[in-house]
């Protein structure tokens, strides 16, 4: 039997410099306090964080301290374990995750997804036709190389995950159940 394969995606009105999409962050120690907000998606952040705010909305105790270096240098936060759900509960996700100012001034983000998370599937943004649209697939299904598609001129992305008997988007030449299916 296959892997379960989820995914999400966000468009925007228009070409967009910050993407923020629904999440659902609850306390692994306390399952009844649970927080709906929204996650800004940062592949400049090493790991996902979430607000003072939304600690407290949690009450969240601290696992640890762990020290982060951002735009105001390094400091010594509290780092907390929690899981993260995306896409209407389709993606969750257990993660250590450190505490931030408020990212937002109407607390209505209190997340941040960073490299921890983002790093378990598959991400793309493209601006096509003047809108943004970002979108992730958990677990990682195959490797999506632009330049390499335009050296090979063959298409850059495959609209379907491959089936066993085709041949590997890798480019190997070999069938997709003896090369890459494997390495999952």
């Amino acid at each position: 039997m296959g892997q379960k394969v989820n995914a999400l995606s966000f468009e925007g009105n228009g070409i967009e410099n910050c993407i923020q999409t629904p999440a659902k962050i609850t306390n692994l120690f306390d399952t009844s306090k649970v927080l709906h907000t929204f996650g800004i998606w940062d592949t400049g952040a090493t790991d996902s964080v979430i607000t003072a705010s939304a600690v407290k909305s949690l009450g969240l105790i601290p696992i640890g301290q762990k020290y982060v270096r951002g735009v105001h240098g390094v400091k010594m936060v509290n780092e907390y374990f929690v899981e993260i759900t995306l896409n209407n509960e389709n993606i969750s996700i257990k993660a250590k995750v450190t505490e931030c100012d408020e990212l937002s001034s109407n607390g209505s983000v209190g997340l941040l997804i960073g490299m921890n998370i983002i790093s378990q599937g598959d991400f793309a943004i493209t601006n096509y036709g003047g809108k943004t649209v970002m979108t992730f697939r958990i677990p990682s299904l195959q490797r999506i190389d632009f330049v390499e598609g335009i050296r090979k001129h063959t298409p850059i992305v495959n609209d379907k995950i491959p089936g066993r008997n085709d041949l590997c988007p890798c480019g190997s030449g070999r069938k997709y159940k003896n090369c890459c299916k494997n390495k999952k």
